[in-house]
């Protein structure tokens, strides 16, 4: 019964070991990741086509951005809608 035990022992200080070698080398491998830059994502929402509106659209990804950034976007986004009436303006 002793030498079970021992042997149960041994078997559980392996499966330790073998459990902190791969934790370490998963922590160096999430520290060699580098992260993902992305400088522009332009949008054309004017190419979307819908016929009913339900529910919630999710456009694009989500995340951090800059106050600049988000309000070229919109003014972007505003001058096309502008743009888009006009022309419907001038066929009608």
């Amino acid at each position: 019964m002793d030498q079970d035990l021992y042997h149960f022992l041994q078997q559980l200080q392996q499966q330790i070991i073998e459990l902190q070698h791969e934790n370490q080398t998963l922590r160096e491998a999430l520290n060699n990741i580098k992260p993902i830059n992305i400088e522009n994502i332009n949008y054309k929402i004017q190419e979307l086509h819908v016929k009913e509106l339900k529910g919630t659209l999710n456009i694009g990804l989500t995340g951090e951005a800059h106050l600049e950034d988000m309000e070229t976007i919109i003014d972007e986004i505003q001058q096309e809608a502008a743009h888009q009436q006009h022309h419907q303006d001038d066929q009608e």
